[in-house]
């Protein structure tokens, strides 16, 4: 079987590069300015000669440190295209060692969606599951990434019944549309947005936002922090799992003197509940729950 989107490196995709983009800080001169004190008392801060020989050594110090910085960079793309030359040889379990080596040091979604890539054609498809999930994680609207793992869940030999309701099963699934960092961005974006409006009105017309506008606004706020409380509830990806194992046993209680609840095959999606040791209690979507040892399911 193929999966979808061949075109991108032999089911994988081509090697990105991100610019880089230097943030470039700069303090705009006040009008009001203090007057200078008098000369006789006054010492300037900066000579000329002092100013030139910073320059000079800021200088220096740009190009000793900046090719050691591009170096790396090139240094990355040549292991990141020594380990795609790998999986084209057919040597899928070496070029999922080499992923994994670069993922610590480089977590991005393209190497993520390679290293799920290897992982399938080496036969470990709750492997290839999990990191399909964690680059999906990083970009959640990338359609390459979401039709492999559309394609990958069809090939599991057991499928749960998503029993909860419609406004959770829809919740859910808008969630996976936006990354944490998004939903970060716009609740801070609104609250600032929110506190320089209402710093204005205090100011400007001395009394507080607290009218229409200003209910308004607040309402605003809240809403913008809806997605990220609940990116971060029982919803979120943050607390899902993936089992890992051929099998995962679950148990009633955590312990294996406990009685056998039911089994669970690799790649199965499950939600974490909670932590003791070396045990999670985990939950299905039909409602089903029960604690599994930590070493057969992976946190996404």
């Amino acid at each position: 079987m193929i999966i979808r989107k061949a075109s991108r490196f032999a089911s994988l995709p081509s090697t990105t590069t991100a610019s880089l983009r230097p943030a470039i800080l700069g303090r705009r001169p006040s009008k009001n300015c203090r007057a200078l004190p008098d000369w006789k008392k006054f010492r300037p801060q900066f000579f000329p000669v002092e100013g030139a020989l910073r320059g000079a050594f800021l200088i220096i110090f740009m190009f000793i440190c900046l090719p050691f910085g591009f170096s790396n960079i090139a240094m990355a793309a040549q292991s990141f295209q020594e380990t795609n030359a790998l999986y084209q040889d057919g040597k899928y379990s070496e070029a999922a060692a080499a992923y994994e080596a670069l993922l610590k040091s480089n977590p991005s979604p393209e190497i993520y969606y390679n290293l799920a890539n290897a992982y399938f054609k080496d036969k470990k498809i709750g492997l290839a599951i999990l990191n399909y999930e964690r680059a999906k994680k990083l970009t959640p609207r990338d359609q390459d990434i979401r039709s492999n793992l559309l394609y990958m869940n069809r090939l599991l030999e057991y499928k749960v019944e998503d029993k909860r309701n419609w406004y959770l099963r829809k919740t859910s699934t808008a969630l996976e549309y936006v990354t944490s960092e998004e939903c970060w961005t716009a609740a801070l974006a609104a609250y600032l947005i929110f506190i320089v409006g209402f710093l204005f009105a205090v100011l400007f017309r001395k009394k507080p936002l607290f009218g229409t506008g200003g209910a308004l606004a607040f309402s605003l706020v809240l809403l913008c922090f809806v997605p990220l409380f609940l990116k971060y509830s029982v919803l979120g990806s943050r607390h899902k799992a993936v089992v890992t194992s051929p099998k995962a046993d679950v148990h009633y209680g955590p312990s294996e003197a406990d009685r056998l609840a039911f089994r669970l095959v690799e790649g199965l999606t499950v939600a974490i509940r909670d932590e003791r040791e070396n045990w999670y209690r985990i939950e299905l979507t039909d409602g089903r729950s029960g604690w599994v040892p930590r070493a057969q399911v992976t946190s996404i």
